[in-house]
């Protein structure tokens, strides 16, 4: 279920994906831009909403211009709130729904240098929030509050680091089978294991990988999109979520966040139910926010991914419900978010070659965590 009118995704664009610093990212955003567009069998002058969250130096107007559009009634950027790629994706789907935009492009660009920000170490002045913050080595970086997010769901549900490895593991089996992921070499339980502490206890192999590329979608309604080039894929439902007390280091619940909340909205809104999922498409910067999206889901139960996961058979090629099937951030690289829509579009569109699950119809996607959720699903 969808407010107003029917809304539906028909077409996905991306540039190259790789790891090369200083490159302008307008370039890359623009190639995104018109390949998404171009599946989509329409033409510039169709456009008029464009979305995103900006990583780099583009904004919407900014890609109106590179593109030549004339007007655009409805435009947003989304910098500094919301899931990352998503917020501009749910943004694009409210202005069509409610008619303020016939077709809107969504696009996500990011850059190496952009997506390794969260490795900065930054040393302010200790005051305000910052003087409770700095000691624990929190201040100006995210990963040691990710390390104690992860130490947080040990603590709570217990469970074994094979369980967060099982992520990792497969997110190389999935991208040794998508040509534009920058991580295809395949690692094993040893190899995760293994990997060295960032901040104990989160590994490395638990952590996203920075790369630099551009990924886009294009929103239009149900109706229009039957008249287009691609097959039409649905969005049943779309929700955000905050949490009580939003915050990333000062909140009611390190575990889940937002997660839940935004997981309870989207179910309500949907014509299907978890039962009824095929492919789930599910935020991985840090693999323990995947386990909680999996559990606020209703995907299985809270506190039981490792026994659902069951070494990581589930989630696997062939599994009984795939996931993150182009080898997620952690493997395709980190395109925060907006590739996982693509993904899940493409994988209803059954256009995914080898790693295409097998009569996909439902998929959830999911991205973000703590205090900026959000969530859509689709159906074919």
């Amino acid at each position: 279920m969808t407010f107003g009118r029917k809304t539906a995704i028909v077409g996905v664009g991306y540039s190259a994906i790789h790891r090369d610093r200083g490159v302008d990212s307008r370039p890359l955003a623009t190639t995104a831009a018109k390949n998404a567009i171009a599946d989509a069998g329409l033409e510039f002058s169709d456009i008029d909403g464009i979305f995103e969250y900006p990583a780099s130096d583009e904004i919407a107007i900014d890609m109106q211009r590179m593109l030549g559009i004339k007007n655009l009634r409805c435009f947003g950027d989304h910098a500094g709130s919301g899931p990352s790629g998503m917020a501009a994706a749910i943004a694009a789907e409210a202005a069509v729904a409610s008619g303020q935009c016939d077709v809107a492009l969504v696009f996500r660009s990011i850059t190496r240098e952009w997506g390794q920000q969260s490795g900065q170490v930054v040393f302010p002045p200790a005051s305000g929030p910052l003087q409770f913050q700095m000691p624990y080595g929190v201040a100006g970086a995210i990963i040691p509050v990710m390390g104690m997010k992860k130490q947080r769901r040990f603590a709570e549900f217990g469970g074994r680091e094979e369980d967060y490895g099982s992520i990792a593991v497969n997110a190389r089996k999935w991208s040794a089978l998508n040509e534009r992921a920058v991580l295809r070499d395949p690692v094993t339980m040893d190899d995760y294991l293994a990997s060295r502490f960032v901040s104990e206890p989160l590994r490395l192999l638990d952590c996203d990988y920075p790369i630099t590329g551009a990924c886009a979608v294009i929103i239009t309604t149900a109706e229009r999109a039957a008249d287009l080039a691609q097959k039409p894929v649905l969005i049943d439902a779309s929700a955000l979520g905050t949490g009580g007390r939003p915050d990333w280091t000062f909140t009611d619940d390190f575990v889940f966040g937002g997660t839940r909340p935004c997981s309870d909205t989207l179910w309500e809104r949907s014509s299907v139910t978890a039962a009824d999922v095929d492919v789930a498409e599910l935020y991985d910067g840090f693999t323990h926010i995947t386990i909680s999206w999996v559990e606020a889901l209703g995907l299985c139960g809270i506190g039981e991914f490792g026994d659902w996961v069951d070494g990581g058979a589930t989630i696997g090629p062939g599994g009984s419900l795939p996931m993150n099937t182009n080898g997620g951030q952690l493997a395709e690289g980190r395109m925060h978010g907006l590739s996982f829509l693509a993904e899940a579009t493409l994988q209803l569109r059954g256009q995914c070659d080898v790693r295409q699950v097998d009569g996909a119809r439902v998929a959830v996607v999911a991205n973000a965590a703590g205090p900026q959720c959000g969530a859509m699903v689709l159906t074919s």
